[in-house]
């Protein structure tokens, strides 16, 4: 199995099976996320955000060097969760008050079509994963 099957096949699933983990299963997924995302940045916060840089790093590197077909589809969706690491990274504290906002409006429902969203991109990258490879 080639890196981009792999990957794709990966982040498709956790990203299709989040409303699942985080707001189906008999758990408290609220409370972690506000622990998670506490007001101060947490260390392990940037620890994550920098190994998810670098992981697209690797995918951007061997995209240009293995030259597998259609490899930039699966790079470029991967890419985007730069995005999120880099807010992590330069503006914690704006992205945390929007999740707390969110957490608090609605019993968190917010979150929940976040993680709706989520999951219809997972289903869209499992998509392209199995019809590309």
């Amino acid at each position: 199995m080639n890196y981009f099957k792999a990957l794709g096949i990966l982040f498709g699933l956790a990203a299709f099976l989040k409303p699942f983990y985080m707001h189906l299963l008999p758990w408290d997924e609220n409370s972690f996320i506000e622990k998670f995302y506490s007001e101060k940045r947490p260390p392990y916060i940037v620890i994550i955000a920098l190994l998810g840089l670098a992981l697209i790093a690797l995918t951007w590197y061997l995209h240009f060097t293995l030259g597998i077909a259609n490899s930039i589809y699966l790079t470029v969706l991967f890419s985007l969760t730069a995005i999120k690491a880099l807010v992590l990274l330069i503006d914690y504290n704006r992205f945390q008050k929007t999740v707390a906002g969110m957490l608090r409006k609605d019993r968190g429902r917010g979150v929940v079509l976040v993680d709706i969203g989520a999951s219809v991109i997972g289903l869209i990258i499992l998509a392209v994963t199995f019809y590309l490879y």
